[in-house]
């Protein structure tokens, strides 16, 4: 391409490809050109897509009050967004606490171990994605990612994030995005209530007429979008008494595994281990083993800690997060196993039952929140761990030494086994030096709340269930993109509500 004819350029993707020795970088490019018809019989070169995010509602019956958003997640946050951009003032409902309370109540708890059942890693004002390593990898499709990933930037996350692999945000960056995406919330007529679970509601007809919020009382309500989050067990099983259809979905249980990131550059990057443009280095590994269950890693954290991410009392439930250096020592990831009703038993929830055994069981192990761990090697040996001699675990409540041969359910602890051997062999020393931590199980929800595919609406009018807890998505982005949609749908059903009802 000749200078005159490039107009302006930037960068709209870039990915490493590190499989093989040579590592490779990727780029696509978004070129503005002269005379572009000249170009496009390169194979390499092609108009670029539309991707600016445009909507108009279409809705009619009218809104006597404020929709309500309940969740103040990704998908809550980016629902109440487009509400309140659209001039539809929601009022967003958060069981937990605003992000600076929050955090001082997590880390209270990594600290001291004690727990806020209402106020943790879990629960509160951006979700649990507020202390993770805010990844923003998916691969969905659905042009509405660069509507969230826009937004993300408008409200202070690196530009980078928009052409990245595998863009992050991290711990400390996600904080200061949350309060920019209230404040733009509230400046456009939105309200918030924090520490205000939804705890009831009543139906009239088969559709939502009022909700109760706990020590607030009954408002009511016509239009609801539930994004609580795949923690809220409370809240699944009330509005199951309440009407709405569910089902059983598969999920996954597991552990966490922790490396020295040192290791994990030098395994994936061989001679380029030290490069600062490559490092820390990721890992994504996946096998299938012979008790037909899918084993894999998840929610890769470089430079990264194990954290504390109970959110009930008396349960050990771990999880990963990095802050947006990602420059801490160890590397973590969750190795997760494939969960259905062969394992759980029929019933709606069995699954739930299955994961709140498991961590009631860890808890019992000490009467504490310090978390069953053992290395990787010794479990695949299938002798108890007595001491740590090279790399330390990050978890921050202590530990006990446990053979989660014999802890985890045996299908389970057979799968890891089986798999953590087949890792080995692709990526070597992968168990030499490792640590095991339990439990990891809310990678995903067990249940969906049915919606029809056409409105987005439950069983009962005017509820749009939405998001992890509702069964419909796995990440921050694709959260976002279905608070995005199910937004939409509330508005293309429901015009905007009078002036009187949201002064």
């Amino acid at each position: 391409m000749s200078k005159q004819d490039l107009l302006s350029w930037s960068v709209h993707r870039k990915s490493v490809d590190a499989r093989k020795q040579k590592v490779l970088f990727s780029f696509i490019i978004d070129a503005e050109v002269r005379h572009p018809q000249k170009y496009l019989s390169n194979p390499d070169v092609r108009i670029a897509p539309d991707e600016k995010f445009t909507y108009t509602p279409k809705g009619n019956v009218p809104l006597s009050n404020r929709p309500v958003v309940v969740g103040f997640g990704p998908g809550g946050m980016f629902a109440a967004l487009l509400l309140a951009q659209m001039g539809y003032c929601p009022l967003v409902l958060e069981r937990g606490s605003e992000i600076d309370k929050r955090t001082e109540d997590v880390h209270r708890f990594w600290q001291e171990g004690i727990l806020d059942p209402q106020s943790n890693v879990q629960y509160g004002m951006g979700g649990a994605g507020a202390f993770s390593d805010g990844k923003l990898t998916t691969r969905s499709k659905d042009l509405k990612a660069r509507k969230v990933f826009e937004e993300l930037v408008r409200f202070g996350a690196s530009p980078e994030i928009l052409y990245q692999q595998h863009p992050h945000i991290g711990t400390d960056g996600f904080v200061k995005i949350v309060k920019a995406l209230k404040q733009e919330i509230e400046h456009l007529g939105g309200q918030f209530l924090f520490d205000a679970q939804f705890d009831n509601m009543r139906v009239k007809d088969n559709r939502i007429v009022a909700l109760h919020i706990q020590d607030h009382g009954w408002i009511d309500c016509q239009a609801l979008i539930i994004a609580m989050g795949h923690s809220a067990s409370d809240t699944i099983r009330m509005l199951n008494e309440k009407g709405l259809a569910m089902e059983s979905k598969p999920f996954a249980i597991g552990v966490r595994i922790e490396h020295d990131q040192t290791y994990i550059n030098q395994a994936m990057l061989k001679d380029r281990a030290n490069d600062p443009t490559l490092i820390p280095a990721r890992y994504q590994v996946t096998q299938t083993v012979s008790t037909n269950k899918g084993v894999y890693s998840f929610c890769m954290c470089p430079g990264g800690y194990v954290v504390a991410a109970s959110s009930e009392p008396n349960t050990v439930v771990v999880n990963g997060m990095s802050y947006s250096d990602r420059s801490a020592e160890n590397a973590n990831a969750a190795l997760l196993v494939q969960v259905d009703q062969s394992d759980t038993g029929p019933g709606l929830f069995a699954g739930l039952d299955y994961q709140e055994q498991l961590e009631h069981a860890a808890y019992d192990l000490t009467h504490s929140y310090r978390a069953p761990m053992q290395k990787a090697k010794d479990f695949v040996q299938g002798v108890m761990t007595t001491r740590f001699d090279g790399i330390q675990p990050t978890y921050p409540l202590g530990h006990v030494f446990i053979d989660f041969n014999t802890f985890l359910p045996p299908v389970i602890a057979k799968s890891l086994k089986e798999a953590l051997l087949a890792f080995e062999q692709k990526i070597p020393g992968f168990i030499d030096d490792a640590i095991l931590t339990g439990v990891e199980t809310r990678s995903s929800s067990s249940i969906r709340v049915l919606r029809d595919k056409t409105s987005l609406q439950a069983t009962v009018q005017g509820v749009y269930p939405c998001g992890e807890g509702a069964g419909y998505s796995g990440g921050i982005t694709t959260s976002a993109i279905d608070g995005l949609r199910c937004a939409m749908a509330l508005m293309d059903h429901f015009d905007k509500p009078s002036l009187q009802s949201v002064e």
